[in-house]
């Protein structure tokens, strides 16, 4: 006792328990007394105020001393100093508070300077010196972006040459970790161009690296040295701060390359957070939707726009905020009058959406859907009011033939015959304009097609005419495709149809693929007398035949109209007398 408080065995002998604690624990003391007089033992934690003043922490077990009938005569006390764990405890509530603060700053919906100044607030009081400063360095300059204390060579504007600051030594190459001087003086930086021109005593300072480059520093000063070193709880906080700084300067410059990069986009764009707040919004958005950019910024979406709250629009951009994944929907916004399609891109920062007004397209389809049914409403015209008359012409005709027989001149039989030869061209052109009409109508939604399985399949079915020809049909490896199965095997028939009857006897049909940037081009060749110059511009035309052709002239508009629908294309290439080959081309998907 005596060791650890100062006082002399005869001082502590005369003592009152009291006079060993300070005053503002004296009541903790009596608690505890009463505690162990009452229970039979106490622990509590009080420092001991030893004959200079100093406080030591302690823990103290207090037992109660009895005779042998159980009499309690007094209190024995056993002290022991735990000024290690209290001053660990205490590291680690300082961290604690430390960590907690650069959390909560960082959270805040304020701009970056304004985050900046109260964490270096913060910081020059948690380093105990009278400075905190971030500083950007531009060639031979050193800025001080942020400045917080009282030192003006050192606030918020200022610069400095960078060869006289002392940055220059936190961004040196063999500088690992923070930059630590205690006190300048006497660490050997008298001479220093630093040291002569802000004369700080202390400074702790860690780098800003961007994409390898070195931009900047946090640094905490202070024109006296520092009572003692820096502790490494300190240096962590400056190190936890600068990385901090660096992911928010890192993600600023990316904002603003992505900004500079959307702001050619045509199409309306903005960006929100992970909270669905409202951090990017371009002119064409807010032209379509006449809210400008400074009312929505920082906004909640769903708040301000309340009316896109359980629709596909919330549905899809909560699916991509929550997988990770890129999606897409189509959205008729009422208020603005308009349709447009949202293609919605997540990342670590929230999502970027952009917007494009498809409202022209949906008129296109609305029209083409309304043209589809009048084109149906056609065909059924064409496969019932037009054909019954055409059947009833062919009847009569046959009629008037198996009546009059053998009472019919020469004249009169050729006359029927052309009758019935033009009533069978009519209903063929009839058939094709019905096959033409029913490409959009009676389509069949895309799928996988194994082109080369569909091109066997037409072989197999022209084997009469192949026959007939004498043809030769040569078949090349053929790829899978996006297609519609039974118009895809109407196109592959139409074009080795027409390549055998125009190509002569003995002709050589030859189907191929070839990967393109634009998808797969399908060749189909031929090595017959080929197309004249002047009528290749016209043979995908409705009822354009050719001159030595005895079909209706509708397979090669069949033909264009399968592959439009597929969004591909077709054309020819023909030499006389050196063959003709058709290219059709279909997108991968």
């Amino acid at each position: 006792m005596a060791e650890t408080t100062g006082y002399s065995d005869a001082e502590l002998d005369e003592m009152h328990a009291f006079d060993l604690f300070d005053e503002a624990d004296q009541p903790t003391i009596e608690a505890a007394i009463a505690e162990v007089r009452e229970t039979g033992s106490v622990i509590v934690e009080a420092p001991f105020c030893t004959a200079d003043g100093e406080l030591i922490p302690h823990e103290f077990t207090g037992t109660q001393l009895t005779d042998d009938h159980g009499t309690i005569q007094g209190i024995i006390g056993i002290g022991r100093d735990i000024s290690d764990r209290t001053e660990r405890l205490d590291r680690l509530e300082t961290q604690e508070q430390a960590f907690r603060k650069l959390h909560q700053t960082a959270a805040k919906s304020v701009p970056f300077e304004e985050k900046v100044a109260e964490l270096l607030e913060f910081g020059r009081g948690y380093m105990g010196v009278e400075q905190g400063f971030l500083t950007k360095i531009d060639g031979d300059t050193q800025e001080i972006v942020v400045g917080v204390g009282p030192n003006q060579q050192l606030k918020t504007g200022a610069s400095a040459p960078f060869a006289e600051s002392y940055c220059r030594h936190t961004v040196a190459p063999d500088q690992a970790g923070p930059l630590v001087v205690t006190d300048a003086a006497n660490d050997g930086w008298e001479d220093d161009p630093a040291y002569e021109r802000f004369g700080l005593g202390c400074y702790a300072g860690a780098t800003i690296t961007i994409d390898g480059e070195t931009t900047g520093t946090i640094c905490f000063a202070d024109r006296d040295p520092a009572d003692k070193e820096f502790t490494e709880i300190q240096e962590t906080f400056v190190e936890l701060l600068t990385e901090w700084v660096t992911y928010e300067i890192e993600r600023a410059e990316r904002e603003a390359k992505y900004r500079r990069l959307t702001e050619r986009i045509s199409d309306a764009y903005y960006a929100v957070d992970t909270e669905f707040t409202v951090t990017y919004w371009n002119d064409a958005i807010a032209d379509r939707l006449d809210v400008p950019r400074e009312e929505v910024i920082g906004e909640n979406l769903w708040e301000y726009f309340p009316e896109i709250t359980d629709t596909v629009v919330e549905e899809r951009l909560r699916e991509a905020m929550t997988t990770g994944k890129s999606t897409t929907c189509e959205y008729y916004y009422e208020p603005a009058d308009y349709w447009t399609v949202l293609q919605i891109y997540p990342d670590d920062d929230g999502l970027a959406v952009i917007s494009k007004d498809i409202t022209d397209r949906k008129e296109y389809e609305r029209r083409l859907k309304r043209s589809n049914e009048r084109l149906q409403e056609f065909a059924y015209i064409l496969s019932h009011d037009l054909q019954e008359p055409l059947r009833m012409v062919s009847s009569y005709v046959d009629l008037l033939e198996s009546e009059l027989g053998d009472d019919l001149d020469a004249d009169t039989q050729e006359y029927m015959e052309f009758a019935v030869d033009g009533a069978e061209r009519m209903r063929g052109m009839i058939d094709g304009l019905l096959e033409y009409s029913r490409v959009e109508t009676e389509g069949k939604a895309f799928e996988s097609v194994d082109a080369e399985a569909v091109v066997d399949g037409v072989v197999d079915d022209l084997q009469l005419a192949i026959a007939e020809a004498d043809a030769e049909i040569i078949v090349g490896d053929l790829p899978t495709v996006a297609a519609d199965f039974d118009q895809l095997g109407q196109l592959f028939q139409n074009l080795l149809t027409n390549a055998i009857d125009h190509g002569g006897k003995g002709t050589t049909v030859e189907v191929t693929a070839t990967e393109t940037t634009q998808g797969v081009e399908f060749a189909v060749s031929d090595d017959g007398p080929g197309i004249p110059a002047d009528q290749q511009d016209e043979i995908f035309g409705l009822f354009d035949k050719g001159g030595d052709s005895d079909g209706t002239g509708i397979g090669l508009a069949v033909c264009e109209r399968i592959v439009t629908r597929h969004d591909g294309e077709i054309r020819v290439e023909s030499t006389p007398g050196d063959g003709t080959t058709f290219y059709i081309t279909l997108p991968d998907s």
